[in-house]
């Protein structure tokens, strides 16, 4: 058994600094996280405190600290609620791009529809969050609004995961996959585990935009 004195040389040597050999170069300090890594912390923070608390109650100083970025950085990176959106929006879909590969020779409705239904598929670890923020958005219509373009962005992503966003009239296909996203949502938040009434809405919906597309094409 070793002796205190031992113990107490060997505790000495292992918190002492470490100095570098002869020769060899410093290490490097690590490098700060850039703006992209830092938003995306700032949205996945966002959805662990939306799992516990209102849309209402979320304070962005509250999620910054949770994210462990510097308060300071806030007015750069997201300076209000309507930003925080669209941060949680990229956070909710980014998984998605590395996991979804669209099924070859499909028609274009087949192929929104399983990216929409995937889509679905990876909010599910966070629907209570998803649930906060859809109840917190219906009570604040200005935000909603104001924050339009964090859902024509996914529905922008989808499309081009679902190799849809070649096809023409872009700016109109992603209205028409961003309001068929939106209106499955509530019914998606109180669906049944094999998702029957969110399939069926969304397949609905989907060809009422195909249609209304093609009735425009052909003018």
């Amino acid at each position: 058994m070793p002796s205190k004195r031992t113990t107490a040389k060997a505790s000495l040597r292992s918190s002492s600094p470490r100095t570098t050999k002869k020769g060899a170069a410093p290490r490097a300090a690590p490098s700060p996280p850039t703006q992209g890594a830092q938003r995306q912390r700032l949205g996945a923070a966002a959805l662990r405190l939306l799992a516990k608390k209102s849309w209402d109650e979320l304070q962005l100083r509250g999620v910054a600290r949770a994210a462990q970025v510097p308060v300071q950085d806030l007015l750069t990176l997201c300076p209000s609620k309507i930003d925080l959106v669209s941060l949680i929006l990229g956070e909710l879909t980014r998984s998605l791009g590395a996991s979804h590969v669209p099924e070859t020779g499909a028609a274009a409705h087949d192929r929104l529809f399983d990216v929409a239904m995937s889509w679905f598929e990876a909010l599910a670890p966070h629907k209570r969050a998803v649930a906060a923020l859809h109840v917190g958005l219906r009570r604040d219509p200005l935000t909603l609004l104001c924050a339009r373009s964090g859902f024509a962005a996914v529905a922008r992503f989808l499309l081009s995961l679902a190799g849809a966003d070649q096809e023409g009239q872009l700016g109109a296909r992603s209205l028409g996959f961003g309001l068929a996203l939106f209106r499955a949502l509530p019914v998606w938040l109180e669906d049944e585990a094999d998702l029957g009434r969110t399939m069926a809405r969304l397949d609905t919906d989907l060809r009422r935009v195909g249609t209304l597309l093609s009735r425009f094409a052909g003018h």
